[in-house]
């Protein structure tokens, strides 16, 4: 098969690139840069180079294609413009699937997020959750629109599965460590586990290598019009560090970090954010996420894809291996 990856060169899609590649498929990848387009250069991978809000190459990137996987999308915590978070992921997608439909493609997997769902309240979330309260930033509310779109071209005819995954964590193929996987860096390599509020908010947890197969097994099995929440174990910051604690050997610091302090980190990072155009960190509308818990349940995704999760325990373990080179 041959397959159209957007955001070829980000963390998720350089994974699923390469395990594509594995499985003897083609990969046309969309790429905007030509320095990390040389990153994931291999036999079977044909490099495009353009972007979701090009029309022109995208259409000549899908040309051919049996499949789309649309992993393109804005999720940085800040933009100079907010209105970019619309453009890439709402418009965006609307090229994609409109490239898919003049290029008369079987398939689409688009890439959203669990945080559309929004928070729980001592149940895991399913797909099927009402989401009951605001949207705390533009990332998950321009993702929440584009989902609203795509189900508009479902009722046209187009054959679309969203996947939404949770806290993604592993191994990177290239760049530096983000998000989860930076955390157990700077407690494997640095001064220990830096602990939001008092650490026993719940997240969702899953590892690198479950993300990508639930992508192939959405294309292979996902109904049209159907969302998948991917995700792996539920688990508050104080187990998911003593676990990583003893995984790795190394009895280093718990420090918790009162919301107030951070609340005033963040702040100061976005007033320079907005005076100088650094990129922050964090920002306050990302971090009053943290005071809530975010359990979810993978059991549609595993009861009709077929996704096996790994234990936080194993993704963990193999995180650690990698990063001390075991």
């Amino acid at each position: 098969m041959k397959y159209l990856v957007t955001g070829a060169t980000g963390y998720v899609g350089a994974h699923l690139v390469k395990t594509l590649i594995k499985q003897g498929h083609i990969v046309n990848a969309l790429c905007r840069s030509r320095e990390k387009a040389a990153l994931i250069q291999q036999p079977g991978v044909v490099v495009c180079y353009g972007d979701i809000l090009n029309k022109k190459s995208l259409n000549e990137a899908a040309a051919g294609c049996d499949g789309v996987f649309h992993l393109a999308a804005y999720a940085k915590v800040w933009a100079k413009n907010p209105k970019t978070y619309y453009d890439l992921n709402v418009t965006g997608t609307e090229n994609v699937l409109q490239a898919a439909i003049k290029e008369k493609i079987k398939k689409i997997v688009v890439t959203s997020t669990a945080g559309v769902f929004g928070t729980s309240n001592g149940e895991a979330i399913t797909e099927g959750y009402v989401r009951n309260r605001d949207f705390f930033n533009e990332y998950e509310s321009s993702k929440t629109y584009s989902e609203s779109r795509i189900k508009d071209y479902v009722i046209a005819g187009l054959h679309v599965v969203i996947v939404n995954p949770t806290r993604i964590y592993g191994p990177y193929l290239f760049g530096s460590a983000e998000s989860v996987t930076r955390l157990i860096t700077i407690y494997i390599n640095g001064i220990g586990a830096l602990i939001p509020g008092k650490g026993n908010k719940i997240g969702n947890y899953i590892f690198i290598d479950d993300v990508v197969n639930g992508h192939i097994l959405a294309m292979q099995y996902g109904s049209s019009g159907r969302t998948y929440i991917l995700g792996g174990e539920n688990s508050d910051y104080i187990k998911f560090f003593t676990l990583l604690r003893k995984i790795s050997g190394k009895k280093k610091m718990m420090i918790k970090i009162p919301f107030w302090i951070s609340f005033c980190i963040a702040s100061i990072q976005l007033w320079q954010a907005n005076v100088f155009g650094k990129t922050p960190l964090i920002t306050p509308k990302w971090l009053v996420k943290g005071k809530y818990d975010w359990e979810v349940s993978a059991k549609r995704a595993v009861e009709e894809l077929g996704l096996e999760i790994t234990p936080l325990e194993t993704g963990l373990q193999k995180t650690v291996d990698w990063l001390t080179g075991m």
